[in-house]
């Protein structure tokens, strides 16, 4: 039988947005030392690791399986009453894949699925939230993984209660968008090319 490693994107995934801002101020904003993270926050939103994942699930000869990626950064600008001004940056380092098992794991690492050696990360950016409904909002933006950007649109709930705030998102990518998942993993004969995305952010405030 043949062994694979499932691919995802993160996203990132994505990641998402979970934030009400307060009004900048820069003694008080949390520091995130990444290239990727270049935006000037408007709130102070800080993520909640132990409460939030980045998980996903697909299936390799019909059989299901879930994996999470275990490291990533994501600065969020969000205020309710001032959608037009939101964005977010997500950063994923797509080398902390786990499945729970080492031989997918080393192969989803590899040059035909995500190839960190080259590319470790995968990055999804968005400045255009809308709202859909209540507590229902969507982030248009861009998915960047493997040397490749796509179009993407995340959407989500978002529940604020004083200085908490929980997003929950799911959504399915096709894979093979982004090149993971190459050469003879290409189609759906061994690893479904759909994947599923579920994601939770919880954020505090501190102000």
């Amino acid at each position: 039988m043949r062994y694979f490693a499932l691919p995802i994107t993160a996203t990132f995934l994505t990641v998402s947005a979970c934030s009400q801002a307060a009004e900048p101020t820069s003694s008080s904003q949390p520091t995130i030392s990444s290239p990727a993270l270049d935006m000037k926050p408007i709130g102070n939103w800080i993520v909640v690791k132990a409460d939030s994942h980045i998980k996903f699930t697909a299936t390799q000869q019909g059989k299901g399986f879930t994996g999470e990626f275990e490291n990533y950064d994501v600065l969020i600008n969000f205020n309710e009453d001032a959608i037009d001004a939101a964005s977010v940056v997500a950063e994923i380092d797509v080398s902390s894949i786990s499945t729970g098992d080492e031989e997918r794991d080393s192969t989803l690492i590899g040059t035909d699925w995500f190839n960190v050696k080259s590319i470790p990360k995968a990055v999804f950016r968005s400045d255009d939230f809308i709202k859909t409904g209540d507590k229902r909002y969507e982030a248009r933006g861009t998915l960047s993984m493997k040397d490749t950007s796509q179009p993407l649109t995340l959407p989500f709930t978002l529940d604020i209660t004083g200085s908490k705030a929980e997003m929950d998102a799911e959504l399915t990518l096709d894979r093979t968008l982004w090149n993971v998942g190459a050469g003879s993993w290409a189609t759906d004969e061994w690893v479904s090319t759909k994947v599923v995305v579920d994601i939770k952010i919880s954020a505090e405030n501190p102000n």
